[in-house]
């Protein structure tokens, strides 16, 4: 199910949309200002290790640079 918010925050109108990618995913969204995306997503185990004294958390962080002309 496509949900999407708007927020207006001074002159910028920011929008958050969900469902449209990462389907697989536990949660995704694309948040968008102006030319400017942000697209976060995270995934969960459905079950509990034993044992584990802590969360592991990993980042993926990919910055692209794209020219016109």
């Amino acid at each position: 199910m496509n949900k999407e918010f708007v927020a207006h925050i001074g002159d910028d109108v920011i929008l958050f949309n969900t469902g449209i990618l990462a389907k697989q995913a536990d949660g995704a969204v694309a948040v968008s200002c102006g030319e400017t995306i942000v697209f976060a997503s995270a995934v969960a185990s459905k079950k509990v290790v034993e044992g584990q004294d802590f969360f592991p958390l990993t980042v993926d962080y990919r910055e692209k640079h794209y020219s016109a002309g």
